[in-house]
């Protein structure tokens, strides 16, 4: 009887299995740096031993035929030999040899093995934005992203809670902006920023990993926690707190105003020469921007007016354009959260990250228009957003995932990436838990899912969880993953309490009292 061999995410090519063989510790010959790393700490990194009187493995990259991530590993009673075409293909081929070590306890499995990705980029997002997470839990993220074969770190680092980015033009981002007075409905405040130095070391342990860092800068939307520190951001100049509560705000950035133009393009440039070094992508944001206030101020209005643009929509699609427009000539490509309406305009170099789908629409059909302009990056939330409940979202149906909807082209394909939102996850211990094992699931769907069915997958996961958990990294169990009746409905009730936290009875008294200030709508 065939037995998939342990290893997540599975491998394109595995040969038969002739015995095993006793590794609990290597010796490096041959190629013994990678991306500028020594090889051995590397290794360290994922818990796998080294000294003289171990296992002989020697590396070699140069191979023609392995692809840019793509890699061999054989192992025989002569070593283990890991040959690659790139850094990036060894570093694979040193993960999985890692993992090997680590599920079958030190006795790996006489094999040869031809590996490459189907999915080029392969993401995986962190919200540093409701809470914030120190560097040292964010390389703890990095490193479990490596684990899992995955290249894209996407760094969402502004929300309405909380600014996470040094400024040396807006100090007052950081000042005032990345704290907020307490959380929800605790009584405890909460901070924390990036400085310039905790982002060049999470670039550069990134970069050195094949990891690609992809920033988000949430624009128009998401934005009360720069508005409480720039008013002339928004409409109408309000004060207003950094929002300690989940949920949309209806405060956005004002439209009309070309000082909100040259905010975010001096934001930019700043995220430019942080990132720009280990990036093709900078994330724009665009999702839940309320029009409620671009409805009654007088900017808008005239901007619209000016532009001849016949609703709010194209007004966003206007604003959205503009900052595509100027990541684009900084030589970037722009990623942006899709819109639901397609009838509106859309940067024709900008990818879409699908998220959501709306009315009629499908994720294919987002998809094939999204794939004509700059291409998609597939996070459906049905599978993809780890922070919501297993009830919704459960093992198995995240290993049913599929990266590249039906009916696009692989030219208008990006990729695929897993979503974590934190408005619930407020640490690493947390995030563990709602990460894993769901993460596993999806990166195996990401990478190519060359292994057998969803009771195959489980088999290897045993295995992993107990190496992931060694390393650390302890994961939710298989009885909250996959929820009976009875624990899913308590889940679900659990995680609804989050209507309580979004304030719609405060949006709808606030806007009344801006509208009897400011006026009706502009029509």
């Amino acid at each position: 009887m065939f037995e998939e061999i342990r290893l997540i995410p599975y491998p394109r090519k595995v040969g038969r299995i002739n015995g095993y063989k006793d590794c609990t510790s290597i010796r490096i010959s041959g190629q013994r740096r990678v991306n500028g790393m020594d090889v051995g700490e590397f290794l360290g990194i994922y818990g796998v031993n080294t000294g003289q009187d171990g296992v002989n493995v020697s590396c070699e990259t140069g191979l023609d035929d392995c692809g840019t991530e793509g890699y061999k590993l054989s192992i025989s009673d002569e070593g283990v030999k890991l040959r690659a075409g790139t850094d990036a293909g060894l570093i694979y081929a040193l993960v999985t040899l890692a993992q090997l070590i680590g599920n079958y306890g030190g006795k790996i499995p006489v094999c040869e093995i031809e590996d490459s990705p189907s999915t080029a980029y392969r993401g995986f997002m962190l919200d540093a934005g409701r809470y914030f997470f120190p560097k040292e839990d964010v390389i703890k993220l990095v490193d479990l992203c490596v684990l899992h074969k995955i290249n894209a770190f996407h760094w969402h680092l502004t929300e309405d809670q909380g600014w996470r980015l040094e400024s040396e033009k807006y100090p007052l981002l950081t000042e005032k902006g990345s704290r907020r007075s307490h959380t929800n409905f605790g009584i405890r405040p909460h901070g924390g920023f990036y400085t310039k130095k905790d982002i060049a070391e999470v670039v550069e342990y990134c970069r050195k990993r094949n990891v690609s860092v992809i920033p988000e800068f949430d624009v128009p939307g998401h934005s009360v926690a720069a508005l409480s520190c720039y008013p002339w951001l928004g409409c109408f100049d309000r004060k207003l707190k950094v929002a300690t509560h989940s949920g949309v705000k209806h405060d956005v950035m004002c439209a009309g105003k070309e000082s909100t133009y040259t905010f975010v393009t001096d934001v930019l440039d700043e995220i430019v020469g942080l990132f720009g070094g280990n990036t093709a992508y900078i994330h724009i944001g665009g999702d839940e921007a309320v029009k409620t206030r671009w409805k009654i101020c007088p900017h808008c209005q005239a901007k619209m007016k000016e532009l001849g643009l016949k609703s709010e929509g194209e007004l966003q699609a206007y604003f959205m354009s503009r900052v595509a427009d100027h990541v684009v000539g900084k030589g970037f490509t722009p990623v942006m959260w899709n819109e639901t309406d397609l009838s509106l305009p859309c940067h024709e170099k900008a990818v879409w990250q699908i998220w959501t789908t709306g009315g009629a629409l499908s994720v294919a059909d987002i998809a094939r228009f999204a794939a004509k302009h700059g291409g998609v990056i597939n996070s459906d939330s049905n599978y993809a957003y780890l922070d919501m409940p297993y009830a919704y979202v459960n093992l198995e149906k995240c290993y049913s995932f599929t990266p590249m909807p039906d009916g696009i082209e692989p030219g208008g394909f990006v990729g695929a990436e897993a979503a974590l939102w934190t408005e619930y996850v407020p640490n690493f211990k947390s995030a563990c838990r709602k990460s894993l094992p769901r993460l596993c699931a999806l990166s195996d769907a990401m990478w190519g899912r060359y292994g057998g069915d969803f009771s195959g997958f489980c088999a290897r996961l045993d295995f992993f969880e107990k190496y992931l958990a060694q390393l650390g990294y302890k994961g939710s169990g298989r009885a909250q993953t996959m929820p009976g009746k009875a624990r899913a409905f308590f889940q679900k009730i659990v995680f609804e309490r989050r209507q309580l936290h979004w304030q719609g009875l405060h949006n709808l008294i606030d806007n009344a009292a801006v509208k009897r200030k400011y006026g009706k709508e502009k029509r």
